[in-house]
C-alpha cells in the first residue's frame, strides 16, 4: 500500500511539473489589443488594453462617436451616459449617442 501512495504522488507531481509549461505558452499568447476612440473636431487617443476579459477603466474625458479595434479581439465599451458599444475584431463601430467611455473589456479570439 505504501509503495502505492508514494507511486500515485509521484505520478500527480510528475503532472502539475508537466502541466506548468502550458500555462506559460498560454500567457505569452496574451496580447494587448490596440482600440483608437475617434471624437469629435479631430480629437483621438489610442490605448493597448489587456485581452483577458478583465475590466479596465478609461479615463480620457473625450466625448467618443466612433471606437475602432485593429482586431485580434472582442470588445465591449460603456459610456458615461449609459451606452454599451462592441466590437469584434477589426472593425470601427459608432458611439449612439456620443459620450466619454468609462470602462470596458476585451477577449482574445
Amino acid at each position: 500500500m505504501k509503495t502505492f501512495t508514494i507511486s500515485a504522488a509521484l505520478a500527480l507531481l510528475t503532472s502539475l511539473v508537466s502541466a506548468a509549461p502550458a500555462t506559460t505558452q498560454h500567457e505569452a499568447r496574451q496580447f494587448q489589443a490596440q482600440i483608437t476612440f475617434i471624437g469629435a473636431a479631430d480629437g483621438v487617443f489610442t490605448l493597448s488594453v489587456p485581452t483577458d476579459g478583465s475590466l479596465f477603466t478609461i479615463t480620457n474625458p473625450l466625448s467618443v462617436s466612433k471606437i475602432s479595434s485593429q482586431g485580434g479581439a472582442t470588445c465591449g465599451f460603456s459610456g458615461i451616459d449609459g451606452s454599451l458599444t462592441v466590437l469584434v475584431g477589426a472593425q470601427t463601430v459608432d458611439v449612439g449617442p456620443p459620450q466619454t467611455q468609462i470602462s470596458g473589456s476585451c477577449r482574445a479570439f
